[in-house]
């Protein structure tokens, strides 16, 4: 699945990862990515400060049952 916008960027994408980062205040947990990087396989933000972000999120299902 792929998410993008065209909002402010994430000025640092390696920071934004960590658990509990945030630059939200106290209303914002800053587990968005923590959360998406445990129930994914793969993980992967490109993002340019003025122009947007694009998140891939990318999960392996096992069909045989």
């Amino acid at each position: 699945m792929r998410v993008r916008d065209k909002g402010c960027g994430i000025p640092d994408i390696k920071k934004a990862m960590e658990p509990l980062y945030t630059t939200g205040g106290e209303e914002r947990a800053g587990l968005g990515f923590a959360v998406m990087q445990s129930f994914c396989d793969s993980v992967r933000v490109t993002s340019t400060p003025g122009r947007g972000t694009s998140v891939t999120l990318t999960k392996y299902f096992d069909t045989k049952q």
